[in-house]
């Protein structure tokens, strides 16, 4: 398709150097070009929805053992070519290679094997109990794939990101068309490869290449698929699910955050500081469920603050181990720009950091500790998505919780303190979808528990035994084995069945044991034609 065919947004016009059919990437770190691709209209995405269609047939009906056959395979092929597959992450992203091999590639390896291991388990019929009124059956529910399941990545961690929802879809049964984030093309691509290179049945997962305005909406309207998962803005993601809706289609949305870490009195604050340095800075600031607020008990905030600008102090920004790599959108560096200076002319406090490094070079920007923070600034109500940590005193429990619930988001949060009871109490009450005590940003990495979001930051959860089942229909479904060939209820109705029924209820489900011992015998006409049933089956047969 011509690029002269394609409606461009404004954001993507500058962040995409396009050429006729196809669009480059350049490395955020050194300005590089470091790939080009195609760039797919409704066309192209149709036909790839096509023929994931066509594969779903056989991918559907494969034994579990097949799949986790595959999915070993990928975890093996994928570990042993970690450092290659990192790189490719590298070009596309300016993270460093640690980073993405911590972050990218050891939880895709993970998710292979815990799935690999236990979708058949999750997946099996549930049996369930019955009802006295309807003996002689069986009831179960059933876990079905949807179809063709329509995923969108982002660029912040662009292969767990989009391996986690893949994964998932295709241990459940279903086959995926996935479109990367325009920026991180080659990233995406990887899960093609491993893939393919596992033994994955041709056109099972599919790969579209292009920009969200076009490809991406191309997708989600495409009314042949059966599900789709976004991860993304929140903005972008209420477009998303009114498309859905618009389709009947369901749909899983992992959107923004703005968590709130919380540093009791009672913490141990050599690993609370260094916990809040790690997850507001690592990935350069751009994780979903990255520290962006950290609200320290009054007691211990001096000290915190002292430790966490001492480790602090140690960062620099690079490409190199161990440091912390550039930012992977030029447009995300103008917001972190637009929140300190609103914050600075508002009054709050930089105490280190507060612009970019290295400018000649990318989009790297300093480690950056804020303090004197306000709810009437921007950087506290709007996502921030890069390095900068505000540091917050509370007095009061109850300050801190109202301060960590004030935002639109609830994607997660982290509580500090060596009183259990206490830290149990803080993230019980804080309105996230995952909480880590004494710890930030695991949530994601354990993928036995489901991950997902409340309030603007989500809806619905993948991973874990609840994720999985995500990607499936319910089907229930009821076998009947009794010895009669008429139920009470069929017609012709005997007369008495009115009145054994009246009695049935109050002698279930009343709270009165008078009145149940009185209706007891009158339930008798439920029985009798029940009996009666089994007679007229056993006579026919003899």
């Amino acid at each position: 398709m011509e690029a002269a065919q394609l409606t461009l947004n404004q954001n993507e016009k500058r962040r995409m150097e396009v050429q006729e059919g196809g669009f480059s990437i350049i490395n955020p770190a050194t300005g590089e070009k470091v790939g080009e691709h195609p760039l797919m209209g409704p066309a192209e995405v149709a036909a790839a929805v096509d023929r994931a269609r066509q594969a779903f047939a056989a991918w559907s009906q494969s034994p579990f053992s097949a799949r986790a056959k595959i999915f070993r395979r990928a975890a093996s092929h994928l570990a042993e070519n970690a450092e290659h597959y990192a790189r490719i992450v590298c070009l596309e992203t300016g993270k460093t290679e640690l980073d993405a091999l911590m972050a990218e590639i050891f939880p895709t390896c993970d998710l292979l094997h815990y799935y690999g291991k236990n979708a058949e388990k999750f997946l099996r019929p549930v049996k369930v109990g019955g009802s006295m009124v309807l003996p002689g059956r069986k009831a179960y529910y059933t876990f079905e794939p949807r179809g063709v399941v329509g995923i969108i990545a982002p660029w912040n961690y662009p292969f767990t990101l989009a391996s986690g929802p893949v994964i998932s879809a295709l241990a459940a049964g279903n086959t995926v068309v996935l479109k990367p984030s325009s920026q991180t093309t080659a990233s995406g691509k990887v899960l093609e490869d491993i893939f393919r290179a596992a033994g994955l049945p041709d056109q099972a997962l599919q790969v579209v290449t292009g920009s969200g305005s076009v490809t991406g909406r191309a997708l989600i309207e495409n009314r042949d698929v059966d599900m789709l998962f976004f991860t993304g803005s929140t903005e972008v993601g209420i477009e998303v699910n009114e498309t859905a809706a618009r389709n009947l289609v369901p749909a899983v949305m992992e959107l923004g955050g703005k968590d709130a870490m919380i540093v009791s009195s009672n913490a141990d604050l050599e690993r609370a500081a260094h916990a809040a340095v790690w997850g507001s800075f690592f990935n350069s600031g751009q994780t979903c469920t990255g520290v962006e607020f950290c609200f320290v008990q009054r007691p211990v905030y001096a000290a915190f603050l002292s430790k966490v600008l001492s480790i602090a102090g140690e960062i620099q920004s690079g490409t190199l181990t161990g440091q912390v790599g550039s930012m992977t959108m030029e447009s995300q560096v103008r917001i972190l720009e637009e929140q300190i200076e609103d914050a600075a002319a508002k009054g709050a406090q930089v105490q280190m950091g507060g612009k970019r490094v290295h400018a000649e070079k990318g989009h790297f920007f300093a480690p950056t500790v804020l303090t004197e923070i306000r709810p009437d600034m921007k950087i506290w109500n709007e996502e921030t998505f890069g390095p900068i940590l505000p540091v917050v005193a509370f007095d009061t429990p109850e300050e801190a919780i109202q301060m960590a619930n004030s935002t639109e988001f609830g994607l997660a949060g982290s509580v500090f303190s060596q009183d259990m009871e206490e830290a149990r109490m803080y993230a019980g009450r804080m309105e996230t979808g995952s909480v880590n005590i004494n710890d930030c940003l695991v949530t994601y990495a354990l993928p036995s528990l489901p991950f997902g979001g409340v309030k603007t930051s989500g809806v619905g959860t993948y991973h874990g035994e609840m994720g999985i089942r995500n990607f499936c229909r319910v089907k229930s479904v009821t076998e009947f084995t009794g010895l009669y060939s008429k139920e009470f209820f069929h017609y012709p109705v005997a007369s008495r069945v009115k009145e054994a029924m009246e009695a049935l209820l109050v002698l279930l489900y009343s709270g009165n044991m008078r009145a149940r011992w009185k209706a007891l015998p009158k339930t008798t006409g439920i029985a009798g034609e029940l009996f009666r049933g089994i007679w007229e089956k056993w006579r026919r047969k003899s």
